[in-house]
């Protein structure tokens, strides 16, 4: 098939000169039929074989020429060097040749463009994480702080310096993962990972706020395990979590995030949902919920969000190869639904 394709594109690009050849052969045959010669269609059939071999050799010859200059080429683009630019010129036509040049240059150019931009951006992924680490330990002192001197602030005070603490612990996390996603290599590690542990430490480390938010979990998930990144589990479950928190329904008299699994049978996978009796959100939002900056309309509080944890949410997920859904009802909750494959 792919020799027919080529003789065709053959045919089409030298239809002039195959014309004329023909034409040729034409003329030729018709001065021997007026000569009348005994020997007519012998020497017609001879003269066509003879030419049907001498145009399969040109073919041969220009195909085997033309996928050397294609390989040069190819060469060339992938590598503009010296030696590959000549390797193109050697098999081109001069008037071929100004124009490998000046494209060899700008090819060039482009290159070292590319990759000074590249040097930046791993600097700049480079600093990020350094200064998302190093922001950790006067957060961790904060922390302990509060933890500490509790009873010297009022309450007001110290709930509003909780939720400010955990504010810019959400804030570092989701600048950090927001630069790992746009690495150009990702350091995930596929292990066996227990849901359960990871939602204890996710839980863990909002705790403080749930507590002072009155904000109760509920955990009803069982000690099944994973193939999959902790670190990226971690950052899904607590990005979830701060958004059940942020958007919790103070009118309620109790407030709850309920955590539970179960194994889906038919298609071979681990489901961990996550719902709450938060506020929810609006059918018509539900589509447009991990867009990047997307805040929805339904509550002051959401007007007031950046828009980034949810979408790292679905960002992340689609790395680690996760099935990810949402529900929810307007006034009554919103509901994550994490789909796991099982791997023996």
């Amino acid at each position: 098939m792919k020799r027919l394709k080529r003789i065709i594109r053959f045919c089409r690009e030298y239809q002039f000169f195959l014309g004329l050849f023909l034409l040729m052969n034409l003329i030729f045959a018709f001065f021997l039929w007026l000569t009348d010669a005994p020997s007519f269609r012998v020497v017609v059939g001879l003269f066509l074989c003879i030419t049907l071999l001498l145009l399969g050799g040109v073919f041969y010859v220009i195909e085997k020429k033309e996928e050397k200059k294609r390989n040069a080429f190819s060469a060339f683009l992938e590598n503009p060097s010296p030696s590959n630019l000549l390797n193109v010129q050697m098999l081109s036509g001069e008037r071929e040749k100004g124009q490998l040049n000046a494209m060899g240059e700008r090819l060039k150019e482009d290159r070292q463009k590319l990759q000074e931009e590249q040097r930046q951006r791993e600097d700049y992924e480079e600093y990020i994480e350094m200064w998302a680490h190093e922001i950790k330990v006067p957060l961790s002192l904060l922390t302990l702080m509060l933890d500490n001197r509790k009873e010297e602030m009022t309450q007001t005070v110290y709930q509003r310096l909780v939720y400010v603490a955990s504010q810019i612990q959400d804030n570092v996390t989701q600048m950090l993962y927001y630069a790992r996603l746009g690495a150009a290599h990702k350091d995930y590690l596929w292990e066996q990972v227990s849901l359960l542990d990871c939602i204890e430490e996710a839980v863990q480390q909002y705790e403080p706020v749930f507590r002072e938010g009155e904000l109760k979990v509920i955990c009803e998930v069982s000690s099944v395990c994973v193939f999959t990144d902790k670190k990226g589990i971690l950052m899904i479950l607590g990005q979830v979590l701060n958004n059940a928190y942020k958007y919790r329904d103070t009118e309620k008299e109790k407030q709850w995030v309920r955590i539970s699994d179960n194994k889906d049978e038919e298609r071979n996978r681990i489901l961990l949902t996550v719902a709450d009796n938060g506020i929810g959100m609006k059918q018509s939002d539900l589509p447009f919920l991990f867009e990047k900056g997307f805040t929805g309309d339904t509550d002051e509080r959401k007007k007031k969000a950046t828009g980034m944890g949810l979408y790292l949410v679905e960002q992340m997920a689609r790395n680690l190869k996760l099935e990810l859904d949402v529900e929810s009802v307007y006034g009554e909750g919103l509901t994550f639904t994490l789909a796991f494959p099982i791997v023996e």
